[in-house]
């Protein structure tokens, strides 16, 4: 997979042909799900593709927006901050497969998890947030033109916003961290909640250590864990693009007597170079 042409190439996706992954396509995927499992925590998530074909009422995602959805990813995980963070590593590395191959995706947080009646949500557990599969219409609709510029889908934020050298503070630009330019820029380009990019990335240059700190951007997303799952795409793209350009290192959460707390920050890992 060239990651970085992947990571380019996907885009949500609100307007699906109502057809089943194939049998190779799903194939594909569930042996991706199946062997991806390099994982944050010690937790185990296993996250499964459900279709929904003889349902006489469709579950209305973004008020009838989405459409033609009927295969779905998903999983349960704990419910706290760093269960949620692991979710969306894993969710999103499979929607990177899925782009690779084809498969159209999006990414939902609200939605009727009653839906998914099948999948057993025990006390202290739930289901973060679902990512449709599917192959897109042929041509974009005038919905999806819509959505995606009243989401601002297409714009990010730039890099002095969202990357800092870790002791001055002060804003990291491409030319000064070379070797992990690409591994930012993946991270810059994203999706997130409401394209909030709720990632803030400081480098310490003294160590070689990325930290990961999330900052609160909607009271709403936050309150709904949407922000914890978009820190886990965040570290999904940083990881995929960086072992992509043969750059080792591995994930560690430090104590703060390791990595000083930021004013309205929370700290959420750490890439240890290698």
């Amino acid at each position: 997979m060239n990651i970085i042409n992947t990571i380019k190439k996907r885009k949500s996706c609100r307007t699906f042909n109502p057809v089943l992954l194939s049998v190779e396509d799903k194939k594909i995927l569930e042996d991706y799900i199946s062997e991806n499992r390099k994982f944050l925590t010690d937790e185990v998530i296993t996250l499964s593709i459900f279709e929904k074909t003889t349902d006489s009422k469709k579950m209305k995602l973004d008020y009838g927006m989405i459409r033609g959805h009927n295969s779905y990813l998903l999983g349960t995980s704990k419910s706290s901050a760093d269960s949620r963070v692991h979710y969306g590593y894993l969710l999103e590395k499979i929607v990177l497969k899925a782009t690779e191959i084809g498969i159209s995706t999006c990414w939902v947080g609200y939605f009727d998890q009653h839906y998914f009646n099948e999948v057993v949500v025990e006390n202290g557990f739930e289901i973060p947030g679902i990512v449709i599969l599917g192959y897109p219409k042929d041509k974009q609709t005038r919905v999806d033109k819509l959505l995606r510029f009243s989401a601002n889908a297409s714009k990010r934020k730039d890099w002095t916003t969202l990357f800092f050298n870790y002791h001055t503070k002060l804003p990291l630009l491409p030319d000064s961290i070379h070797k992990y330019a690409d591994s930012l820029e993946m991270v810059r380009l994203a999706p997130s909640s409401g394209n909030t990019q709720p990632w803030r990335i400081f480098f310490d240059d003294k160590t070689h250590a990325f930290h990961f700190f999330k900052k609160s951007i909607s009271n709403r997303y936050e309150k709904k864990g949407l922000h914890d799952i978009d820190m886990g795409i965040a570290l999904a793209h940083f990881e995929l693009t960086s072992l992509y350009n043969k750059l080792s290192g591995s994930w560690i959460k430090y104590t703060d007597d390791n990595v000083k707390p930021i004013e309205n920050l929370q700290y959420i890992k750490t890439w240890q170079n290698k």
